[in-house]
């Protein structure tokens, strides 16, 4: 029922709106034979179909035979005539728009315009030339005039689309684009001086007409040159509505006769006139088409460059940019509080149902991110599933708002075809008081809060300033994260070893080595690299720290084979990160394969934690090695969590003693007897034992007396460069 009343309330406002636009006409007709310079209805009837349809121009019938009925009789003969030139002129216009629009529909810009006064000659031809013949077939008009008339006719139509079009197509548009045409970027004090000069000019028109000046209709270029300014400086809907008044208030002066002007006689003298009107009519509005396009262009570009495309937020490079401005502002607010958020596991969304299910969850989280905080506030996507908030609050009201955050993220559910997707975030919390500290810093605490708050498992929030120490390591740790890449860019690592010698002198005469690295850092101090190498692991970048140790050293050893073949077995150690690195088995393998060294040469060491952390795939990689001819030791043996429970089973040649037992002999009982337990054990299950750090003869005392089979440590020699340990050792030789 409401929307039968609703379609009707529409059919009567398009037919009197026609009506109107007919009854305008009306006026410029003297005789019965007369053909109405300026006929609006057919740019109500243009903007009626572009707006609504071709189905609407049912109302054009209506609204013709109600003019006909009470302000304009004309002929029976003459009547179906007059409805079909409108109608199926409408209809014309409206099937062209629809082939010709694009496929984002109508909107303000140049292309769009030009179509639209395609369409309109279209209208035009189409309803001159069906009145025409329905003037003929009355007898309201003779053959001999048969030109004029279509004519005349067709510039009454063209004037009436140029000049009615574009305004009433906006104001019966959608009404977010006409709420922005109206919107005026100048002050109000602008608006009134043009619009007061506008009157003043159409005024000194009417008086230079009653002047009898022969030239005054040459004042036209006064309201012309306003409607410029207007199409440059103020809304589109400004110089369309401009536009329409001036050319239907020059239209009433000239083509009533009114204000001193006379009414054109000739078919010259009245296509001058409708032209001249046609053009004041076009060219206001193309320019301020052409110019609220290029506006809108330019948005366009400046939301491109500042707003992430998919979540509307800003961008990284603008939250950065302005969130350094207000820290060192001098409007710079007492509190200010940066939340950085994370998504939890979110690339099991992508992995699982799609990147397009990922970008939907990422929109989402992003308005819930937007909305929880208000327009002062500065928000963010800065990175793939990464926010950022900077907002002025205090720590206590910025945990509240984060943790409010995060229950809306985890209480959110996102139907995606079968499944039901569902997110947990991390935040981390930096607060800073004037004077406040630098952006990078003030980021830095943020992020390693956040890193924190997924190391805790995650779905959690953590305020940098409540983790004290924690939060300085873990920033620490991140510092030598970068360190390690900028290491390895720069190549600045070099290669040490330390001898690992048999305890039984009796054993084999080769040498034996395990690979250290050492690092030189920005001073040119060489220092050991413990800090790095656990960043290393923390930040996934072991396995390429470990594939530039692997090629260091089998590229030393390939450039020195004399060397190479006074090696029993050359150490060296892999990372967890490394052995669950498929990319860094097919590498090492296929290194191995084109290499001249002998594969048994070299003794991967490994750690048990790190075998506990993917034993299956752990076991996997040292098969394959294995099968090629390397070695393997199990290196810090004793610290681990299930050592002799799963040993029998781990495929390894060697066992090294950790070092913190090898250290206590001769001082704890329970160092001697878990040294004696790993070394009788490792010989039932026919493996061989190396005590690492063994630091005085009294310890290799014990160590041999206790039966183990292999010795490092200070006590036989400290870490030093490959280079110099093999040219000590072939003097020695040689001596």
């Amino acid at each position: 029922m409401a929307d039968a009343l609703g379609t009707l309330r529409r059919f009567l406002l398009l037919t009197g709106l026609y009506y109107a636009g007919a009854v305008l006409a009306s006026l410029y007709l003297r005789t019965p034979d007369d053909i109405t310079l300026f006929w609006p209805s057919s740019g109500i009837a243009l903007a009626l179909v572009v707006s609504w349809g071709k189905r609407w121009t049912v109302v054009v019938p209506f609204a013709v035979i109600a003019l006909h009925l009470t302000v304009v009789p004309v002929p029976l003969a003459f009547l179906p005539y007059s409805i079909l030139s409108n109608t199926l002129a409408a209809l014309a216009a409206g099937w062209y728009c629809e082939h010709a629009r694009r496929a984002d529909g109508l909107h303000l810009r140049t292309a769009d315009g030009l179509m639209l006064l395609r369409s309109g000659l279209i209208l035009a031809a189409t309803s001159a030339t069906i009145g025409t013949a329905g003037l003929l077939h009355a007898g309201i008009t003779q053959p001999i005039d048969a030109g004029r008339v279509w004519l005349l006719w067709a510039l009454g139509d063209i004037l009436g689309i140029t000049t009615f079009t574009p305004v009433i197509a906006l104001l019966l548009g959608p009404g977010g684009l006409r709420e922005g045409l109206w919107r005026d970027r100048v002050g109000r004090r602008e608006q009134v001086v043009w619009a007061i000069a506008l009157l003043l000019s159409l005024a000194g028109i009417v008086s230079a007409g009653r002047s009898g000046n022969l030239y005054a209709l040459g004042l036209v270029s006064m309201p012309l040159a306003l409607l410029l300014w207007a199409a440059v400086r103020f809304s589109p809907m400004t110089t369309m509505v401009g536009t329409t008044l001036v050319v239907t208030f020059v239209s009433l002066l000239t083509g009533l006769g009114l204000g001193g002007f006379t009414r054109p006689l000739t078919l010259l003298d009245a296509s001058v006139l409708m032209l001249l009107l046609v053009l004041i009519s076009v060219i206001p509005v193309m320019l301020a088409v052409a110019t609220y396009e290029q506006r809108h262009t330019a948005t366009a570009l400046y939301l491109r460059a500042t707003r992430d495309p998919l979540t509307g937020l800003l961008n990284r490079s603008t939250f950065e940019e302005r969130a350094r401005e207000r820290l060192t502002g001098e409007t710079a607010e007492q509190d200010l509080s940066l939340l950085y958020l994370d998504l939890d596991h979110f690339k099991l969304v992508n992995d699982s149902a799609s990147h397009v299910a990922g970008d939907d969850m990422i929109r989402t989280v992003g308005g819930l991110v937007g909305a929880e905080f208000g327009d002062e506030a500065l928000v963010a996507r800065t990175g793939g599933d990464e926010f950022a908030v900077l907002v002025p609050v205090s720590e206590s009201q910025a945990i509240t708002c984060g943790r409010r955050l995060l229950a809306s993220i985890d209480g959110l559910r996102i139907a995606w075809g079968d499944q039901m997707l569902t997110a947990a975030a991390s935040i981390g919390i930096a607060h800073s008081k004037a004077p406040h500290v630098d952006f990078d810093t003030l980021l830095s605490h943020a992020d390693a809060a956040c890193f924190a708050a997924k190391e805790y498992g995650g779905n959690r929030l953590v305020a940098a300033s409540r983790e004290g120490d924690e939060l300085k390591l873990r920033t620490a740790s991140m510092r030598s994260a970068l360190q390690v890449r900028e290491a390895l860019d720069q190549r600045r690592f070099t290669l040490f070893c330390q001898p690992i010698v048999p305890l039984d002198p009796a054993s084999s005469t080769k040498s034996s080595i395990e690979i250290l690295l050492r690092w030189t850092d920005a001073q040119g101090q060489v220092r050991a690299p413990a800090e790095l190498i656990a960043a290393a692991e923390r930040y996934r970048l072991g396995p390429r720290l470990d594939r530039y140790v692997v090629e260091a050293v089998l590229q030393w050893l390939e450039a020195n084979p004399e060397h190479a073949a006074n090696i029993h077995h050359c150490g060296i150690n892999l990372g967890g990160g490394t052995l669950v690195d498929e990319e860094f088995h097919d590498y090492f393998a296929a290194r191995l394969r084109h290499s001249s060294i002998s594969p048994e040469k070299l003794c991967l060491e490994i750690t048990e934690t790190s075998v506990v952390r993917d034993r299956t795939r752990a076991q996997r990689f040292i098969q394959r090695m294995r099968d090629l001819g390397c070695r393997f030791a199990l290196d810090d043996f004793g610290t681990g969590f299930c050592s002799f429970g799963y040993l029998q089973h781990l495929d390894v040649d060697y066992l090294k003693i950790d070092g913190s037992f090898v250290r206590d002999l001769g001082n704890s009982e329970l160092a001697e007897a878990v040294v004696r337990s790993i070394t009788d054990i490792a010989h039932v299950l026919d493996k061989r034992t190396v005590a690492e750090q063994a630091e005085t003869q009294a310890q290799l005392d014990s160590l041999r007396t206790m039966g183990v089979d292999f010795a490092q440590g200070y006590a036989i020699a400290r870490p030093m460069p490959i280079a110099t340990f093999f040219e000590g050792l072939a003097a020695l030789k040689a001596g």
